[in-house]
This record gives structure tokens, sequence and C-alpha cells, in this order.
């Protein structure tokens, strides 16, 4: 079932800590079998020095900010990871029980480029159904102050919401390569084998036993958001997604506007990560 949905967050200090944390270890996510065999060996190597060394060195210095001005938000990291993390944060937590989804690896632990935003897919997850069928997630994130509703970045832009999750639906061998190579970055266990059921099935064309969920994420300031027309193409042109669901969460800020808010976690990111 389609799922459209306006989410009030009132940004504060305890939510700017909570993220914070979650984005450092995000950002210094080590796969933990890895941190396991280097401790086991004899060459004295202290995993607890290098997990410092790790965590202080993951999170950006942005020059801008550090000079009190203020990125431009096609260039702008914590903005666009932030959006991130609530995105992630939803379809892990916030969905009710039985309708959560497992992201095994997050975007922004395998950005590509240390000192840009991330591109592609911003989180890719599954859920195991009662049945024994598999539900793919397929999300992707945005962050927009504008004041037109829906904002480019759900509609027009050529990377906006409704353009890439288009492609995605028109375009499945696509979204099987993007599949592929996230399996190949997941350690052996659960999660590498259900991803890899999911892999084998959609190769198959087992269509019956694999549904997609195409995820949508958007934080917008309280001052321009409008719930009734920021879904966008998304919502009214939603049976374009079939035989595909469409789950799309606006995260609306409250108290600090996207700026005030960025802004803030910038500085406990730094601050937490030393």
């Amino acid at each position: 079932m389609d799922r459209f949905i306006e989410l009030k967050v009132r940004v504060f200090d305890a939510f700017i800590d909570k993220f914070a944390e979650r984005y450092v270890q995000q950002r210094s996510f080590v796969n933990v079998e890895a941190i396991n065999k280097a401790a086991e060996t004899d060459c004295g190597l202290d995993t607890t020095t290098l997990m410092n060394v790790i965590r202080s060195n993951s999170c950006f210095v942005d020059p801008d900010r550090e000079a009190g001005r203020t990125p431009a938000p096609l260039h702008d990291i914590f903005r666009s990871d932030l959006g991130e993390i609530l995105t992630t944060y939803y379809f892990e937590e916030k969905l009710p029980e039985g309708e959560r989804y497992i992201i095994p690896l997050k975007n922004i632990s395998t950005r590509e480029l240390y000192n840009m935003p991330g591109r592609g897919l911003d989180a890719m997850g599954y859920r195991q159904e009662d049945d024994g069928t598999y539900t793919l997630l397929l999300s992707e994130a945005k962050v927009s102050s504008e004041k037109k509703n829906p904002p480019r970045v759900v509609d027009d832009a050529k990377d906006s919401i409704y353009n890439t999750q288009k492609m995605h639906h028109d375009n499945p061998p696509m979204v099987l390569q993007r599949l592929t190579d996230y399996l190949r970055k997941l350690p052996s266990g659960e999660h590498f084998t259900a991803l890899a059921c999911i892999v084998l099935l959609m190769g198959n064309g087992e269509s019956d036993k694999l549904k997609v969920t195409y995820g949508c994420g958007l934080v917008r300031d309280t001052s321009c958001v409008n719930a009734s027309l920021d879904f966008g193409k998304m919502q009214t042109n939603v049976e374009e997604f079939r035989p595909g669901e469409v789950d799309f969460a606006i995260f609306t800020f409250t108290e600090k506007t996207i700026n005030e808010a960025v802004e803030l976690f910038y500085h406990k990111v730094r601050e937490i990560a030393g």
C-alpha cells in the first residue's frame, strides 16, 4: 500500500546530538570481521587506537563553514547527508513493526568522494515477508527550502526524486547492476544471503517473489512546506510505479530552519569526531 506522510521534526539539542552521533558512526564504519581478524594477529595492532584515528578522520572539514560561510546547496555534504540519515532512520526505525526495512550498508559509509555529496541511490534495503517473498527498497532523499511547491528536487530537476525513481522503475537491468555492486560490498552473513536471493530473483525475472518499494525522503522548512503539493508526481502519477509501491515521507523542520539545523549538525559532528 502506498504511503504519503508528513512528519514534524523538532530540531533541538537532543535531535542534533542523536543524528550527529549516528552520522559519525556511519562515516567511520569499518567491517567488524576485518577488525576482529586484525585483533587476532601478533603484529601488535592496537585496534582501539586505530578506530579512534579512523573516527577523527572520518568527517569532512568544510572550509566554508569553518570560515563562517554557508556552502552552495549542490556542494553541501552535510545538508545532503542529513537528508539521507533521516530517510534511512525513517525506513529502518519509524515505520510500524513488520513494515520496516533492513539497510545493511549505508551510502554515507561508502560515499565515493570524501569532499562531495553522495551520488546514486541514497539507500538500498530489503524486508523478508511472512510468505517468504522479499521487498526491495530503493530510496532517494532530498533537502529543499525552495518556496515552490513541490520544489524542483521533487519533480523538475534532472536528478529529482520523480525522475530518478521513474528511471529505476523503467530500467530493471540498471537496478540489478546497482544491486550486484551493493552485494559485493557486504560481508558474509544473513544480509548478504538475503540480498543474494533478491539478486537471483531479479536476475531470473521471478517478479512474483519480489516486490519493490520506491522510497522517498524530503526535508522541508515549516515556512515553505505544503504537504498537499510537495509529494508531486510521486503521488499524482503513482500508478506509473506499479506493480511497485511508493512510500514518501516529508520531514518538516520546526524550531530551526534547514540552514540553521545543518549548521548545528556540522559543528556537533566535528565535536564528536574529534
